[in-house]
């Protein structure tokens, strides 16, 4: 269950339905309740850490691990532990342990500080120039003009040929684009996206996505002459009419997620097609060109436009990959099982990652050391 509703039943906020999810997740053990008392006793001692808003915090849940004779790894009940702002617990069922956080994690010198991601990209014009895009930087060609924070295409009404730009976002970048067509993207780190800098009235609007990930809020067709909108993964295809849906195709993965969240979409892939509902996931993989679809989180699939990281059920080696991509880090893993340790948890992506790496270390089975652009887990 989400954090918020806990902090919205405190507060008396909850919905009829928010109300039922609650109450089922409150009567299913006696550790739930317990633990929502904790949260409710610290509110009440300090509400202004644990607010459903931007400060509602970072909450981290770990899937408890036990070593059979063997060595094996086995999941058992969930340990929780909360971070507030000033307030750290380790909560396991009924007891509650102090954690001594003065155990250092970085040994790394000030200048190689491994840094929160920021609004940063390099795009590629059709001559094949390249311009930084950052903070503090202005640029205008042409339709296309930024201010450092985000690249905006005005409509030009050329029907000539059309120029591509390439837009990349490094690790640990950001940035946000305004299409030629109204279409919003937010793009994520460590992604290329092609795109042309004006669209052709009645033409379908097509974009590619090269790699990486993507959340497109598309200007309606009906605007557009009824020109579809398509964006292109390989041989992936995903055409809309006019929707909001988010793209997830990194290099090295094995398959690619579209995840809707209003309107409709259609799915083409190597002659094969589908529509895709909101609140679902398509998942294609690119081994066995198996097309799948799934209900979805849509919140949590959506989380990093809106500054989250939110992960559900994660293996260890996926989180330390998608907080890698945002603070630009490399990872190594010592003891290979920690791979495999499953958590849930929600953080602010504005956290500093040391900050993040002391949550993980208080299950007290994991530590971290960084040496400089390397977090080596142990």
């Amino acid at each position: 269950m989400e954090f918020k509703l806990i902090i919205k039943k405190i507060n008396n906020t909850l919905s009829e339905s928010e109300t039922d999810t609650f109450n089922s997740w409150y009567a299913e053990s006696p550790e739930h309740r317990a633990y929502f008392h904790r949260v409710q006793k610290q509110y009440e001692n300090a509400p202004e850490q644990v607010e459903a808003g931007s400060a509602w915090s970072n909450v981290f849940y770990k899937i408890n691990r036990k070593r059979d004779r063997g060595g094996y790894l086995k999941y058992a009940a969930a340990i929780t532990i909360l971070f507030a702002i000033t307030s750290l617990w380790f909560l396991n069922r009924d007891s509650q342990i102090d954690i001594d956080r003065n155990r250092p994690i970085v040994s790394t010198p000030q200048e190689d500080k491994i840094k929160v991601g920021s609004d940063r990209a390099t795009l590629t014009l059709e001559d094949g120039s390249k311009v930084t895009l950052e903070e503090g930087r202005q640029f205008s060609t042409g339709n296309a003009s930024s201010d450092g924070k985000q690249l905006v295409y005005g409509s030009t009404s050329n029907k000539k040929k059309i120029a591509q730009n390439t837009l990349d976002i490094p690790r640990g970048g950001q940035f946000y684009v305004v299409l030629a067509d109204g279409t919003k993207v937010w793009v994520n780190a460590e992604t290329r996206l092609k795109y042309p800098v004006e669209f052709i009235p009645g033409e379908s609007r097509k974009v590619e996505l090269v790699y990486g990930e993507a959340y497109f809020e598309v200007s309606p067709s009906e605007e557009h002459n009824g020109a579809n909108f398509i964006v292109v993964t390989g041989e992936h295809e995903v055409e809309v009419l006019g929707t909001q849906f988010n793209v997830k195709a990194y290099e090295g993965e094995d398959h690619v997620a579209t995840t809707l969240v209003e309107g409709k979409v259609k799915i083409d892939n190597a002659g094969k097609s589908l529509n895709l509902e909101p609140g679902f996931q398509s998942n294609f993989n690119l081994k066995t060109s198996e097309l799948r679809i799934t209900p979805a989180d849509v919140d949590n699939e959506t989380s990093w436009k809106n500054g989250y990281f939110s992960f559900k059920n994660k293996s260890l080696e996926d989180i330390m990959k998608v907080l890698s991509r945002w603070y630009d880090f490399e990872v190594k893993f010592q003891d290979k099982d920690l791979k495999h340790i499953a958590f849930n948890g929600v953080f602010r992506r504005a956290t500093a990652i040391e900050d993040i790496l002391d949550i993980i270390r208080q299950t007290n089975e994991i530590d971290f050391e960084i040496n400089q652009k390397t977090i080596t887990v142990k």
